[in-house]
């Protein structure tokens, strides 16, 4: 039929991103939270993405991490580094535990 609009997806419907599973199409956007003192994550940053994935996002982004100190944009950023992994890991399992994935 001319004009017809084409087929949308279900938008709480499973998909996938590449080979990751999503239980829907929700994406908690990348924004920044200010909830990393000493550019480590701290248990509001943990408590913050957790809420989102328990409110029923399927991936949530951690944002404003940096690969060194000098390239960091703002306080409070995570530097990833040897001394970020315990708490990175820590909010990824937390995020999974609620069935969400998480990104950064």
């Amino acid at each position: 039929m001319p004009g017809a609009l084409p087929e949308r997806p279900d938008p709480f419907a499973p998909t996938t991103l590449g080979s990751i599973p999503l239980r829907n199409r929700f994406v908690k956007a990348a924004t920044f939270e200010g909830m990393a003192p000493g550019g480590l994550v701290s248990d509001g940053l943990v408590a913050f993405h957790r809420a989102m994935a328990e409110g029923g996002v399927a991936l949530t982004t951690l944002a404003y991490c940096a690969v060194s100190e000098d390239g960091q944009g703002a306080p409070n950023e995570i530097v990833v580094r040897e001394a970020a992994l315990p708490g990175l890991q820590r909010l990824t399992d937390s995020v999974h535990h609620a069935g969400a994935a998480a990104a950064i």
